[in-house]
Order: structure tokens, then sequence, then C-alpha cells
């Protein structure tokens, strides 16, 4: 009997550490394999050429298939080696495929669709492109210039004068031709009153659109922490475009930058075309219209 109750408490104790052990292995297997991916130990800003010393190793586990897909690994790092990397990486993310140039080519310049065009790199904030702009998109630079000093609404209206019908004269007479436009060697001055906004390029090309990194922490995903949880990077707002322009585009972006306000509305397709622009006076204009003529005259 006592070796009947022995042989139940051996069999039970085994029972016990078989089940102890499943556990273990579920959870082990429940956390992943460990997978060692190279993060950044500063910022690298884009253009910097890959290397080892700019990256350390961080163990990661759990972390989804076609996110770690679009990582680059701890094999795969020989191999990017050299290249160089066209979006910034920021300090303890992963570095990604989609951030780094092919090899052979020759990074940004290459989406050009005109080996003698540039790329301008154009710092820009959400409200003025849009987080929804891809990449193959098109924009158009709008620059407005000034801001509103008037503190009131002038319109000037100009009275035909109407005269009464004439006879009709018998004799003909030979038309005398009458001058049209300023004498030969005088100019004429426009002078239009600030604020105003014009389309000063059209068309422009998005070949890259560079987004803030940001870390959102999560357990399974992204990069070990030593308190157990986990990081990965998510795209925030859009903080670059680069543009293909050629070099008298290049000048009047650049002036516009540095000289007033830019918006970026985008479009699938070239549009073509031009505009006239819009000033003070175009809108003093807008304003007025529909409104009654008694209001226009000055009439109570």
């Amino acid at each position: 009997m006592k070796r009947f109750r022995l042989g139940i408490i051996v069999v039970g104790v085994v029972g016990a550490l078989a089940v102890a052990a499943a556990v273990l292995i579920v959870l082990q297997l429940g956390r992943g394999s460990a997978i060692e991916l190279p993060v950044a130990v500063d910022d690298i800003p884009p253009g910097t050429t890959i290397s080892a010393g700019l990256f350390q190793l961080a163990e990661v586990r759990g972390m989804d298939e076609e996110l770690l897909a679009s990582r680059v690994t701890r094999e795969e790092f020989a191999d990017y080696e050299g290249l160089t990397v066209v979006e910034s990486v920021p300090a303890g993310f992963p570095l990604s495929k989609a951030q780094v140039a092919d090899e052979g080519s020759g990074g940004l310049t290459a989406l050009l669709d005109d080996p003698a065009h540039l790329v301008f790199p154009l710092p820009v904030t959400a409200d003025q492109a849009g987080n929804f702009i891809r990449e193959g998109d098109y924009v158009d630079v709008v620059f407005s210039l000034g801001r509103v000093s008037s503190q009131a609404l002038t319109h000037v209206e100009e009275i035909e004068d109407v005269q009464p019908p004439q006879e009709p004269m018998t004799d003909t007479l030979e038309a005398t031709p009458v001058p049209h436009g300023p004498p030969p060697g005088e100019s004429v001055t426009t002078t239009l009153r600030l604020p105003l906004s014009k389309v000063i390029l059209g068309d422009v090309h998005v070949i890259r659109v560079e987004r803030e990194q940001v870390p959102a922490s999560s357990s399974g995903l992204g990069l070990g922490d030593d308190d157990g949880r986990t990081r990965q990077t998510l795209e925030g707002d859009v903080v670059r475009l680069y543009l293909e322009l050629d070099r008298e585009q290049v000048e009047v972006l650049s002036f516009a930058l540095h000289n007033g306000a830019l918006t970026l509305p985008a479009h699938a397709e070239p549009i073509g075309g031009s505009t006239e622009g819009f000033t003070w006076d175009d809108f003093s204009d807008l304003f007025y219209q529909g409104r009654p003529e008694a209001e226009l005259r000055g009439e109570e």
C-alpha cells in the first residue's frame, strides 16, 4: 500500500514538473525569439553614410513579422554599411530599410524626372502641406506677403456720364486717330496694396516626404526597455518635403522661403496654367460684390 501511495506521489510530482515545464515553454514561445536590431546611438540626419559606430545593438522579442521585415537586423547590417541615409533616424530607434538609399541608386537624385533638376529640401509643417501628402504628389507653392493694416474698406465706383443722343452728321469727316497708352519714353507704375497671395510655382513634384518619428510604448513590439516594456517607431507630422525643381525655380522658392509665408496644397496630377494672384484691392472688390447699390453710392 505504501509503495502504491509512493508511486502516486512520484507520478504526481513528475506530472506537476511536466506541466510547469510546458507552461514555461508556452511563455517563452509567447515572448518570441530574441532578435538583435541596430539602433541609432544619436540622431542621424539625412545624407549620413551608415557605419557601425553610429549604432548599437538592442534585443527585441515578439515584434510583428511585417514590422520586423521593414527593419535592418544584425545579420543584414553589413549589407547596408556604406550606403546613405535619406531620412533622419532618431536616437534609440532601429534603422528602417525605407530610410536607406539603394546601392548605386544615387539617393534621392535617382528619383528625379530630369537629370538637370535639383532636389530642394523644404521644411514644412502639417498646417502648410497636410499630413496626408505622399511621394509622387504635386504641390502648388502659394506665396503670401504682408498683413492687413487698413482700418476701413474703400470702394471706388466709376459713374458713367450718360450723354443725350446726337443727330447723325450728314457730312463725312475723316476720323482722327487718338493715341492710346503713355507717350514713348514714359513709364507707368502700378502699385498694389498688401497683403497679397500668388501661386509662384505650380505642379511641383514631391519625391520624398519626411515625417517626425514618434516613440510609442507597448508590450511585445519594438525595442526592449529595462522595465520590460518595449518601443516601436510611429510616423508623426510631416516635417520636410523634398521637391524636384530646376535652377530658376530653386531661386524663386529660396527667395519666397525667406521673405514670406508658404502654403502647399497638393494634387495628384499636374494642372498647368497660371494665376493672377490675389491682393487687398481684389478682396475689397470681392467684398462689395452683390451689396446694395444704394449703399455703394452712399445713399441713406
